[in-house]
């Protein structure tokens, strides 16, 4: 598709890149190692620009897309033929520490996030790997290291700064546009282009936290401690299941936690890892906020092919562990995380109506990450993916968390959502009748009467 850009270039302050610019190719890539070819991608330096971006696809009826930080497990932000509108460059952070807020553009990342506010000893639930998008992360739920003490990312949202299908720039919180600001904690690029966040801090500077890795034959018995370490865990600690195969050939399996509590209750935190015996690897020590959010960075690299399925659990039950770990021991793939996410706590105590975010009453969330090399492996490792998933389904608990549903799994769309489906689709109908932001999880809007 050509786009005649006369009139976008007239008025837009960023940069314009076309297939023909140099920068094409570099631009167009995300985290997720899949071409794209769209047609235009217009580098907004600002809301205004997104402004202008906007206008203009719903005046020459053109696709229209956003990207942000491009952390994108479903690929839906770059796709073929459309117009892309990126705020990756709107990056700005100004912190409040008095008032304990942090103002973030739409394309910051969670690592400069973090290392903003930890200059103060403050922090809020981000993801655990500091190339993921705040805004993208943050507005379809956001489970991290601080969200059993703190609650989800969207719980954290004061206000959002965005750009609806009317070209409108809003801001909107609890007394400006509600019943959007409900909608966009859960569903927020259903409903317009994010140019701004306002996040809630917390005083939290130094942390438990770190990997403890043991050999892959002790699946089963890790995944029982794991159990029981969750089962009386505090609101302080968070803890996450891995199971992962390596680029050499070799899997490992472990538990990852972060503990903002005292330090001394570590002991008693972990005394059901001890009939294991010493881990063959163990990086649980304190450190600070800005360390904790690089985790998980070197086990999903950026550019490689990954396919996703995701459930949330009720419980760990001896059924459901027998089925992770058979189903593990077939993994052949070398960039391949399956993560089990203990939830609850501040998570499951917001009221559901309070969000459009669902799962608050899942115990767990399970996850395959699942990554090889080559395109030439795509059916086969696609195909094992959905197989885990699947046979994982019978031991599920309702509903999916949205930010780890893959590009081929719309009809699970609205039970991510559940009871808010309805009120989302409406809502819809009145802020984006036409569906212009329908490259994303798609809601579409309620039909007419």
């Amino acid at each position: 598709m050509t786009v005649p850009t006369a009139e976008l270039t007239a008025f837009f302050r960023g940069r314009i890149v076309d297939p023909t610019h140099p920068a094409y190719n570099d631009r167009r890539r995300i985290w997720k190692g899949l071409s794209r070819y769209p047609a235009l991608i217009a580098d907004c330096a600002d809301a205004t620009d997104v402004r202008c971006v906007v206008d203009f696809a719903a005046g020459a009826g053109i696709p229209l897309a956003v990207v942000g930080a491009g952390h994108d497990v479903a690929a839906r932000s770059m796709p073929d033929n459309a117009l892309v509108a990126s705020t990756g460059a709107m990056s700005g952070i100004s912190i409040d520490p008095d008032r304990r807020l942090a103002r973030v553009g739409a394309g910051v990342r969670w690592g400069s996030l973090v290392s903003a506010a930890a200059r103060y000893g403050l922090a809020t639930t981000g993801a655990s790997v500091a190339t993921v998008g705040v805004a993208g992360f943050a507005l379809h739920g956001g489970l991290g290291w601080l969200m059993r003490r703190y609650g989800t990312a969207c719980d954290n949202v004061q206000a959002v700064q965005m750009v609806t299908a009317d070209g409108r720039l809003r801001t909107v919180d609890t007394d400006t546009d509600p019943d959007l600001f409900w909608a966009v904690r859960g569903a927020g690029s259903n409903f317009g282009v994010v140019t701004a966040l306002t996040l809630r801090l917390h005083p939290v500077d130094r942390v438990v936290a770190g990997v403890m890795l043991y050999p892959a034959t002790k699946a089963r018995a890790v995944l029982q401690a794991y159990r029981e370490i969750t089962a009386r865990a505090s609101d302080e600690l968070v803890t996450h299941f891995y199971y992962s195969g390596n680029p050499d050939g070799s899997h490992s399996v472990g538990i990852g936690l972060c503990h903002s509590g005292a330090a001394d209750a570590m002991a008693n935190i972990l005394a059901p890892l001890a009939p294991l015996g010493i881990p063959q690897h163990d990086s649980v020590r304190e450190m600070g906020t800005a360390e904790l959010q690089v985790v998980h960075d070197s086990s999903t690299p950026p550019g490689a092919r990954y396919h996703l399925r995701g459930h949330y659990l009720s419980e760990l039950s001896d059924q459901v562990i027998d089925v992770i770990v058979e189903q593990c021991r077939t993994l052949s793939a070398p960039f391949t995380q399956i993560f089990l996410e203990h939830l609850g706590g501040a998570v499951g105590r917001v009221p559901e109506r309070d969000t459009a975010f669902g799962g608050r009453t899942a115990r767990y969330s399970f996850l395959v990450v699942n990554g090889w090399d080559t395109a030439q492996d795509d059916l086969a490792q696609v195909a094992w993916t959905r197989a885990f998933g699947a046979a994982v389904a019978p031991h599920a608990a309702p509903g999916a968390y949205v930010n780890y549903l893959d590009d081929d799994e719309d009809h699970r769309i609205p039970g991510a959502y559940g009871a808010a489906y309805p009120r989302l689709r409406s809502l819809k109908r009145s802020y984006d009748p036409a569906n212009m932001f329908r490259f994303n999880r798609n809601i579409p809007p309620e039909a007419g009467q």
